[in-house]
C-alpha cells in the first residue's frame, strides 16, 4: 500500500511515545485482568491502517486520531462491565466514553456496539506539557467486550472485512452471528430467571449430587463442620465425591454413604475435625475406615498426603493408587 510521506514522518515522530504509552497501559491493565480472570489483547495501529482511517474522511486533524494504541478487556459476561469501567476511570484521564447502546441502532440491525473508553495517562498537576509531544497527550482506546462479543469479532473480522470480495452474503451472515451473540449475552445476564422456565429432567446423577450438596450444606449450617473446610466449589466437590463412589461401584449406595458421613460427623466434636486436610480427604477417611469404600480402586488415584497419614496411619495405599507430588519421594 502506498501512503503519503507526510503520514510516515508523523507516524514515526509519534511512534516512540505510542510504544511507551502501550507499555504503561498494558502493564496496568494486564495486572488488573489477571487479578480478575479476564482476558486482554492490544495492538499499535500500523501506518497502513492509519492511512485507511484518515481516508474515511471522518477526521479533521491528527489530534482527532484516538486509537494509535488500542486494547480490549474481555469479560466473562456483561455484568462485569461497570467494574471494568470504574477501574479505567480511576486509573486514567478519561477523554470520553461511548457506552454500549449509546449510538442509535435500529432493532433489526446487529453490528459492533461495545463500550469504548478514550483516555490518556494521568500526569502530575505540576507537569506542564502544553504543546509538547509526550506520553501524556496521546489518546488511546480501551474496548470492553464480553467473551461472546470478542469471539464474534476475531472470528468474523478477517473473513468479512479483510476479504478481497465485497459480498452481501458475508456481511449478512456476520450480522446474523452478531445477533446470536447479543442473544447469548442477554441470556447470561438473565441466567437465573431464564433457567426457571427450562423443563426439568429426571436425571439420576444430578439428583444424587443435589442430595449430597444439600446434606453437606446442612452440616455446615448446623456448625458440625468448621467453616474453613468449606469447599471452593460445592458442585465440583459433589462431583468428586460421587466419582469416588462410582469408581468403587457404590453409586447405588449413595444414601448409605450420606448416612454414614452424617452419623460420623454428628458424633464428632467440631473441634476434633482436622483442619490440616481437606474436607474431601476427611470424608474419604470416614468411608475407608467404615469399609464403605474399598481400596485400592482400579484407575483411581487417591489424594493421600503426609498430613493425612500422620492423622490416620492405618490408611495405607500402594503408590500405584495415589496421586504423587514428587516422583522421587514416596509417602
Amino acid at each position: 500500500m502506498i501512503y503519503p510521506s507526510v503520514l510516515e514522518r508523523k507516524y514515526n515522530e509519534y511512534s516512540p511515545f505510542v510504544k511507551r504509552v502501550a507499555e504503561t497501559v498494558k502493564s496496568t491493565l494486564v495486572n488488573f485482568c489477571e487479578s480478575k480472570g479476564y482476558a486482554f489483547t492490544s495492538r499499535i495501529k500500523s501506518v497502513e491502517s492509519l492511512a485507511e482511517k484518515i481516508e474515511t474522511g471522518r477526521f479533521q486533524k491528527w489530534s482527532d486520531l484516538d486509537d494509535l494504541f488500542a486494547c480490549t478487556i474481555i469479560m466473562p459476561t456483561l455484568s462485569h462491565e461497570e467494574e471494568v469501567t470504574k477501574f479505567c476511570k480511576n486509573t486514567f484521564e478519561i477523554i470520553r466514553t461511548v457506552k454500549r447502546g449509546q449510538n442509535k441502532k435500529a432493532p433489526d440491525i446487529f453490528r459492533f456496539d461495545s463500550t469504548r473508553i478514550y483516555a490518556q495517562i494521568k500526569k502530575a498537576d505540576s507537569l506542564n506539557i502544553d504543546n509538547k509531544l509526550s506520553i501524556y497527550n496521546i489518546i488511546f482506546e480501551i474496548q470492553i467486550k464480553s467473551a461472546f462479543e470478542h469471539a464474534w469479532s476475531v472470528s468474523t473480522h478477517d473473513l468479512v472485512y479483510k476479504s478481497p470480495e465485497i459480498d452481501w452474503k458475508r456481511l449478512r451472515l456476520a450480522a446474523q452471528i452478531k445477533a446470536n451473540v447479543e442473544q447469548l449475552d442477554t441470556l447470561i445476564l438473565a441466567f437465573e430467571q431464564t433457567s426457571i422456565i427450562i423443563q426439568e429432567n429426571n436425571y439420576v446423577d444430578i439428583k444424587i449430587k443435589r442430595k449430597l450438596a444439600s446434606e453437606i450444606k446442612k452440616l455446615f449450617q448446623n456448625g458440625k463442620i468448621p467453616d474453613e473446610l468449606q469447599p471452593k466449589d460445592m458442585n465440583r466437590f459433589c462431583d468428586n465425591l460421587y466419582h469416588l463412589a462410582f469408581e468403587d461401584k457404590q453409586e447405588n449406595n449413595i444414601q448409605g454413604i450420606i448416612e454414614k458421613i452424617k452419623t460420623e460427623i454428628n458424633s464428632t466434636s467440631s473441634k476434633k475435625i482436622p483442619r490440616s486436610i481437606s474436607l474431601f480427604q476427611y470424608l474419604f477417611v470416614i468411608l475407608i475406615r467404615n469399609k464403605i469404600i474399598e481400596i485400592p480402586i482400579n484407575n483411581y488415584h487417591c489424594h493421600i498426603t503426609e498430613e493425612l497419614t500422620t492423622l490416620y496411619p492405618e490408611i495405607q495405599i500402594d503408590n500405584n493408587y495415589i496421586f504423587i507430588y514428587n516422583e522421587d519421594i514416596t509417602i
